[in-house]
């Protein structure tokens, strides 16, 4: 078991994607350096809760080894053995880079090749640690091979129960949760079928938890792309300023002895102040919404709003001005990517 692990760290990055984009590329390679990091975690695990399999390493003094492997793994302050690290490990230092890098990389996209150097430095020491702590379970006569699977089998299972109830705390959204409610059903399978020691079938069922459970992290993470504070604020700038274009052009309107309120009328509103209020209303909603599913579609119905008035108006222009067809300053062409296909 621990050998077949150790021949799937050396693979190549580059084997893992070839026709992916940079992001995602970024991506799956820091989710393959984290979870090489949580082999060697898990494994370390095992052996210390294995008294004899400690006693055999410590008899062979090869203790000391087997904490220094494992201290590449870990943080300042984080428990190795009986004592703490007194140093960030090479190994988590370059995976943190890479996750921060990760990031960034929604911001400044050359980001992700650091994401993607430092991930693939992480992996390399996780590999040679998970390589040399084999060697040091060799060495000392530590059997652990039958218990090995379903130990490890059964912290991942245990793992991926945690992110589920981390990410359902994070949820307001029905369809998310859906998705989540859907992974655990496979997750409490895995665990069935390892209590009844169908490792495989468990391995299986776990698989496809743990994909709906990335499907729910990268939807989280799409949407806090859009929703970010500056884009956020960029949205509602853009609508405070088609707010005052739509003010000039219902005067030039006025100028042109168009009436504004019958032509408002027909769109189900009062009259021009009506208008007005209705669109301040609907900016100051979006402002204040806290809900995720709730935000996006408050921008989306404020971008669908804008372009349908926008089109309007410019057809009322055209019809009065006998068919012309001439667009008056400040028409526009909607409200960035709210209500298209980009919209979040």
């Amino acid at each position: 078991m621990i050998v077949v692990t150790v021949i799937a760290f050396a693979a190549p990055a580059s084997a893992y994607f070839s026709s992916q984009n940079i992001e995602t590329k970024a991506e799956r390679m820091v989710d393959i350096a984290s979870e090489a990091r949580y082999t060697v975690m898990d494994l370390v695990a095992l052996v210390e809760a294995d008294t004899n399999a400690m006693e055999l390493i410590t008899g062979a003094e090869l203790d000391g080894q087997f904490y220094g492997n494992f201290s590449l793994c870990v943080e300042d302050g984080a428990p190795v053995g009986e004592e703490t690290a007194t140093d960030d490990g090479e190994g988590w230092t370059y995976l943190n880079a890479a996750e921060q890098a990760l990031l960034a990389g929604q911001y400044d996209s050359g980001q992700y090749e650091d994401a993607i150097d430092n991930a693939r430095e992480a992996l390399a020491i996780f590999r040679d640690v998970l390589r040399s702590i084999n060697v040091i379970l060799y060495e000392a006569d530590v059997e652990i091979g039958q218990l090995l699977d379903p130990q490890i089998l059964q912290e991942a299972i245990e793992r991926s129960q945690d992110r589920i109830k981390e990410l359902r705390a994070l949820l307001a959204d029905t369809e998310l949760r859906t998705k989540l409610d859907d992974a655990e059903e496979w997750r409490n399978n895995a665990q069935d079928l390892l209590e009844l020691d169908e490792i495989e079938a468990a391995k299986d069922s776990l698989r496809k938890a743990n994909a709906l459970i990335s499907e729910v992290c990268q939807d989280l993470k799409e949407i806090a792309q859009e929703l970010n504070p500056s884009r956020i604020k960029g949205y509602l700038n853009e609508a405070y300023q088609y707010r005052e274009k739509f003010r000039e052009r219902f005067g030039h309107a006025w100028d042109e002895e168009i009436d504004v309120d019958e032509f408002l009328q027909a769109s189900g509103y009062q009259n021009e102040e009506d208008f007005m209020a209705h669109f301040q209303e609907m900016i100051e909603k979006a402002q204040g919404s806290e809900n995720i599913k709730e935000a996006i579609q408050n921008l989306k119905d404020i971008g669908q709003m804008i372009q349908k008035m926008d089109s309007d108006l410019t057809q009322e222009f055209g019809r009065h001005r006998s068919g012309q067809g001439q667009a008056m300053p400040g028409n526009g062409n909607g409200f960035g990517n709210m209500g298209g296909g980009n919209s979040p």
